[in-house]
């Protein structure tokens, strides 16, 4: 009987130590066998990538070979997805927009003596044109400004249409005397102080040079200057300065 007591005492010792230790050191054993169990399994199967990338790479194919082969296929097109991971897409061959480029508007050159038109009688500039700053008129003794510009020349002297036109107006101007009108579409001349006699007559049509009156003394406003002709150019209405169209002489 103390035998059987003596036995049954070693298996209850035997069963507390087995139970510390699960307590303790088995329970990391037990996942690590559990670890290497799903690994193992992991490895026997194929992956997704590796069955994508045996079924795009066939064996003793470089890229450029299939790429030829793709191209030379009746209909084929060519992927837009990888040929395998870490490459880029394949070249779409449809062409690539480009669009076009508007061309920067060219600056338009500055007139030279080369471009400007003839001056409408032969002289020299002695009052040119200004708008911006006051100018003295001898005529009237006050300060002023001057829509155009007086070109100094004998009387009897030709007056000459500057471009190809129509006689707008023909007619006697209080300060200014007999004046002549040309349109010539984009731009308008006037020839002031001409003779009372002018040899043109309204809705005329001249040509470019065309005598179109001779220099006389009718522009009272300005008698107290030398003989000259008083010569304008308005554009939309408005005067601009005669110089930047016609070439007209500087005195020296």
């Amino acid at each position: 009987m103390r035998n059987n007591i003596e036995a049954r005492k070693k298996r209850v010792q035997r069963r507390m130590r087995f139970t510390a230790f699960m307590k303790t050191t088995g329970i990391y054993v037990a996942v690590f066998l559990c670890l290497a169990i799903v690994g193992g399994l992991i490895a026997f199967l194929p992956t997704g990538s590796g069955r994508e990338q045996a079924k795009e790479e066939p064996a003793g194919h470089s890229l450029d070979e299939r790429l030829n082969e793709a191209a030379a296929t009746p209909g084929a097109k060519p992927t837009a997805r990888p040929i395998f991971p870490g490459r880029s897409e394949v070249p779409s061959a449809e062409p690539t927009f480009i669009p076009e480029l508007t061309p920067a508007p060219s600056a338009s050159p500055e007139p030279t003596s080369e471009n400007k038109l003839s001056s409408p009688v032969e002289g020299k500039l002695v009052k040119p044109y200004s708008m911006d700053a006051l100018i003295y008129s001898k005529t009237l003794r006050q300060w002023m400004t001057h829509s155009g510009a007086d070109i100094a020349a004998p009387k009897g002297s030709e007056v000459r249409a500057v471009a190809a036109g129509s006689v707008e107006r023909v007619y006697e101007d209080d300060m200014l005397g007999t004046t002549v009108i040309i349109d010539h579409g984009s731009f308008k001349s006037v020839y002031s102080g001409l003779k009372k006699e002018v040899p043109v007559k309204e809705g005329e049509a001249i040509p470019a040079r065309a005598v179109i009156g001779e220099l006389g003394d009718t522009a009272i406003s300005e008698c107290a200057d030398e003989s000259h002709l008083h010569f304008e150019i308005w554009r939309n209405g408005s005067p601009v300065d005669p110089e930047s169209i016609v070439l007209i002489a500087k005195q020296g």
